[in-house]
């Protein structure tokens, strides 16, 4: 809307400096008028009963939007954790292991010594 009214603006004053004082100063009144009734309509839309319900929309998205995003968040959350309490029995499973395999090797490694 502003960029319209610029260019119309700047579109008379072009057309100013070509015409005679008296139309100067009529088509100066004009484009005052033309910006009075530009903002008094943009004031009316913003006004208007539609555009409070589109806010209202809007509003109503985002806060779905934002209890979808929680809801997710949590739910990754829960598997991080799940998959983190996972890995970490895996690892403690995997050191025992390793750990016997290299008790039974000293073992081994003792007896073959002491033979």
């Amino acid at each position: 809307m502003r960029t319209l009214t610029l260019a119309v603006l700047l579109s008379a004053g072009l057309a100013l400096a070509a015409c005679s004082k008296s139309t100067q100063e009529k088509t100066g009144q004009d484009l005052k008028a033309v910006g009075s009734d530009a903002a008094s309509a943009a004031k009316d839309v913003a006004n208007a009963p539609a555009a409070k319900e589109l806010g209202s929309d809007i509003k109503q998205g985002t806060e779905e939007a934002a209890a979808k995003t929680k809801e997710a968040a949590g739910q990754a959350g829960e598997k991080l954790k799940a998959g983190t309490e996972k890995a970490a029995s895996d690892i403690k499973s995997g050191t025992d292991k390793a750990a016997a395999k290299t008790d039974a090797a000293v073992d081994r490694a003792k007896d073959k010594v002491e033979h």
